[in-house]
């Protein structure tokens, strides 16, 4: 099957909002077999939206954004007319609007009654993170989905358009993959040079992060699948964390859980994004306690006894001041494994010995604290996602 993913919204068009959506669908779709034919992007404006229909074909549509309650929010609109469908006001879903705004204490403008009308034949799909909800129709030979433009909305509502898709397909689609982190693409690709043609009945998709890939697989031929999964993970199994439907901060979590180990951490250049990271999962309070985020000199000395001498000899940057830093931290807090952090994220403050985006690391568990250091390559907020990648995948390694 083929599809086209058409994304609606001036914002998008002027840079103002980065189409992350496209990016999300595409990875769903592609592990379930759907090929993406064509992306889209117009304007919130009844012609161009017609204007773009008329030149997709493809089986599938995913169409996004212009669900909301203002009148340039017309993509429902604009998309019902041009197939000609009447749209029709769904109770169940003024309910569902109404609670919302009953739990903020809000009382529903007009505006958001419209947000409510559907095609009859839609399936109508609940927005848990908001007043606009989705819908799936048919109309000939295509099935058109709608969902609404906030990624935090979006994103719920795409199981159960996986749930239609799946069981409406005329094949089945057998995928997995995997998580890998602590080498870059370019390596990895190096690496799988003849792998790809050794798997040629399965497709290999990697989406690299910042400091993490995740490579999916998919196939129709399940033997084929198993058999390319079992030789990616013999070839980079030291760099394999987990599948690549989890993310890191939820295997860390996890490891920590299985063996019943708390986790504390002390960060400078990353500034709390250590610590937020791993707060992103739910139950992570059963493993974290507390962080402390030391960004100068005197509050190292000062909140975990650095001694100054340690600054003043080798540097805030360096192997010694995050071991003292680990070291502290662990007896301060009495965690089972506690993490340092500090390093030059720049874009100044680099020099011949220690370049921007060098950063190092202390570890110490069960009474033992190691240290080394890494040179990220990128912007600030690069290297800064890319040192915190490389602190969860040190964890995940202290503990296995």
């Amino acid at each position: 099957m083929q599809g086209t993913i058409l994304s609606i919204g001036n914002e998008l068009l002027i840079g103002k909002t980065i189409n992350t959506n496209l990016s999300i669908i595409a990875k769903t779709l592609y592990a379930m077999g759907i090929e993406v034919n064509q992306a889209l992007c117009v304007k919130d404006d009844v012609h161009s939206i017609h204007q773009a229909l008329s030149q997709i074909d493809d089986a599938f549509i995913i169409i996004t954004g212009g669900l909301g309650p203002t009148p340039d929010d017309l993509t429902k609109e604009a998309v019902c007319a041009f197939y000609g469908l009447e749209l029709t006001l769904h109770q169940k879903s003024l309910k569902r609007i109404k609670d919302t705004f009953k739990t903020m204490h809000k009382t529903m403008d007009n505006s958001n009654l419209k947000q409510a009308y559907f095609p009859k034949s839609a399936i109508v799909l609940n927005n848990d993170n908001g007043t606009a909800p989705g819908a799936i129709f048919q109309v000939g030979h295509q099935t058109i989905v709608l969902l609404p433009g906030p990624p935090t909305e979006l994103m719920p509502m795409l199981e159960p358009v996986k749930t239609y898709l799946l069981e409406h397909l005329d094949f089945e689609v057998f995928h997995g993959g995997y998580l890998v982190v602590g080498i870059g693409e370019s390596e990895m690709e190096h690496q799988l040079e003849g792998f790809y043609n050794a798997h040629k009945d399965v497709l290999i998709a990697p989406y690299a992060g910042l400091g993490e890939i995740q490579y999916i697989f998919t196939s129709k031929d399940e033997m084929a699948l198993k058999n390319a999964l079992k030789a990616f993970h013999k070839r980079f199994r030291d760099v394999i964390v987990g599948p690549y439907d989890t993310p890191l901060e939820h295997i860390v979590v996890q490891a920590l859980q299985a063996q019943n180990k708390t986790i504390s951490f002390a960060e400078s250049c990353t500034g709390g994004l250590l610590a937020g990271r791993l707060i992103n999962v739910p139950g992570v309070s059963h493993v974290f306690n507390e962080s402390y985020v030391l960004y100068s000199d005197n509050a190292k000395i000062k909140r975990l006894g650095v001694h100054q001498s340690i600054i003043d000899q080798f540097g805030a940057v360096s192997n010694q001041c995050v071991y003292e830093l680990s070291y502290q931290l662990a007896q301060r807090t009495g965690a089972d494994i506690s993490v340092s952090v500090s390093g030059i994220a720049g874009p100044d403050g680099g020099t011949k010995d220690k370049p921007v985006g060098t950063v190092f690391f202390g570890i110490t568990h069960e009474g033992r604290t190691k240290t080394m250091h890494h040179i990220f390559v990128g912007d600030r907020q690069m290297i800064r996602q890319k040192a915190v990648a490389f602190a969860l995948n040190l964890v995940i390694k202290t503990l296995t």
